[in-house]
């Protein structure tokens, strides 16, 4: 399958039979690839052999690295490497790589073309399409960052087979939002492990809103859901981001329970689902992150954005700190 989501393209396979044809179709100069360790270990020979005239480059990349130090960092090695502005950089590993190594490519000569190898479930179903790029900073997700659209991403369930079974299930977490976002969105595909069509609905269902609102300033920020109180957990409980949203959807829910605006099945059911694919949820209180949501992308002029859901409706609700603090 191959489908346009704004600029770029996303090709969807079983394997990575066509990735070399795949990436050639962009007639890059010379080829500048940053892979993961872990993916390095299993994938690293494999690839190399497929690009024999490129030049590689792997990386130990976690989310207490995804900074502004390791991207400088990154920066000198690949120029002391050679790379110049009309080359490509070829990005192969999990979302925080994404995310990094697209700011990197947004930077580098003032913005260099790049291409995305997703290699974990929540990469592929989230950090691979929207041009989304950043790191943390003053103990902050993303806030550093800019949009930074890849030439194409390359997305194949190939990859899953060696993946942990904690990052599987942070893949899972975003899926499940997703399940939220979409009336026509199946978990059938999640249920019998049918991850290439998995993926595919998943895509197609963020596609839609960027294609809608690219730069964030409306429909895409329902994306959002569970991360505006998830960000903040991810960061203070050391957590998969998956898992992160998922407990910020439980916050949110509680939230809107004692705002009167749903009953607490709708509550119950969620917490049922997420439990239906072996995962815990912390007992959090939604107070306890009120100074750090304020610090958010969504608060605009002291009041902030919540993603909000009814049924599988999304919406914003808008709120002040002061009026926060006051609900029970």
């Amino acid at each position: 399958m191959e489908l346009k989501v704004h600029t770029e393209r996303v090709l969807i396979k079983n394997d990575l039979s066509e990735l070399k044809d795949f990436i050639n179709s962009f007639k890059p100069h010379k080829l500048f690839f940053i892979i993961d360790n872990n993916v390095y270990k299993y994938y690293g020979e494999k690839l190399i052999k497929m690009f024999k005239e490129s030049y590689f480059l792997h990386v130990d990349i976690s989310e207490d690295k995804k900074n502004m130090s390791t991207v400088l960092s990154l920066a000198e090695e690949l120029i002391n490497m050679g790379i110049n502005r009309g080359d490509t950089l070829v990005l192969v590993g999990g979302g925080v790589l994404l995310d990094l190594g697209s700011f990197l490519a947004s930077m580098l000569y003032r913005g260099i073309k790049h291409i995305l190898i997703p290699t974990t479930l929540l990469s592929m179903v989230d950090a691979s399409v929207g041009g989304k790029t950043g790191v943390d900073f003053l103990g902050h997700k993303n806030i550093l960052g800019a949009f930074k659209e890849p030439l194409g991403v390359y997305i194949s369930p190939y990859f899953l087979k060696t993946l942990a079974l904690d990052e599987l299930k942070s893949g899972i977490g975003e899926v499940i939002k997703y399940y939220y976002l979409s009336e026509s969105f199946s978990l059938d595909y999640l249920l019998n492990k049918d991850y290439l069509n998995l993926i595919k609905e998943s895509i197609c269902t963020k596609a839609d809103y960027v294609e809608a609102d690219l730069y964030d300033k409306g429909l895409r920020m329902y994306l959002n859901l569970g991360h505006t109180f998830g960000h903040a957990i991810e960061l203070k409980y050391n957590l998969k981001h998956g898992i992160a949203v998922l407990n910020g959807i439980k916050l949110i829910m509680e939230l809107e329970i004692n705002l009167g605006l749903i009953s607490e099945a709708v509550l119950t059911d969620y917490l049922n689902l997420v439990n239906s694919f072996d995962i815990s949820l912390l007992d959090l209180d939604y107070h306890l992150f009120l100074e750090d949501i304020f610090k958010d992308k969504k608060n605009i002029g002291g009041t902030l954005n919540l993603i909000f859901i009814d049924g599988k409706k999304p919406y914003i609700y808008k709120i002040k700190k002061e009026d926060l603090k006051c609900i029970k």
